[in-house]
């Protein structure tokens, strides 16, 4: 009993250990190289689904300016103008206001964001935002993966 327990430990740590070195691995021939020198990111126009505007006629920019390793994370910045339109979350994210404003319908409430604030969204929720003049946000995107989301809708 005691040789299969170690048996059994060992063979738990070893695959940990293998593991490890896989996903080490992946990140250090995936990572993008570290910055020398500043980067201006620029803006070119996002196609989002037509029947999701609501009001006006909204010029989406949007650029992608960082992406994890295992590509479970990415980040960037996302514009504009005063428009109405329904947001469908396909992964959880999380932004911070740089300029201007919105009031957002979310999960049965209502509430502004301006320069300065933060949000949450979950995957697989949809908010409503009213632009009145435009924003301008950055933009965290992370996907736990589809067992994650999946108990995400069924703990809510």
């Amino acid at each position: 009993m005691k040789k299969t327990l170690i048996s059994c430990a060992t063979g738990a740590l070893l695959a940990l250990l293998v593991v490890a070195t896989y996903q080490t691995a992946q990140h250090i021939s995936n990572i993008a190289p570290a910055s020398t020198e500043t980067a201006t990111p620029v803006l070119k126009p996002l196609a989002v689904d037509p029947s999701w505007v609501k009001q006006g006629t909204p010029n989406f920019r949007a650029t992608e300016f960082f992406k994890s390793s295992d590509g479970k994370t990415s980040s960037g910045i996302f514009e504009c103008d005063a428009s109405t339109f329904e947001w469908r979350y396909q992964l959880d994210e999380a932004v911070y206001i740089l300029d201007g404003s919105v009031e957002l319908d979310y999960q049965g409430k209502r509430f502004t964001l301006k320069a300065g604030d933060t949000a949450f969204f979950r995957a697989g929720t949809t908010a409503i935002w009213h632009v009145p003049s435009h924003i301008r946000k950055t933009w965290t995107l992370y996907d736990a993966g589809k067992v994650a989301r999946t108990f995400a809708k069924v703990s809510n």
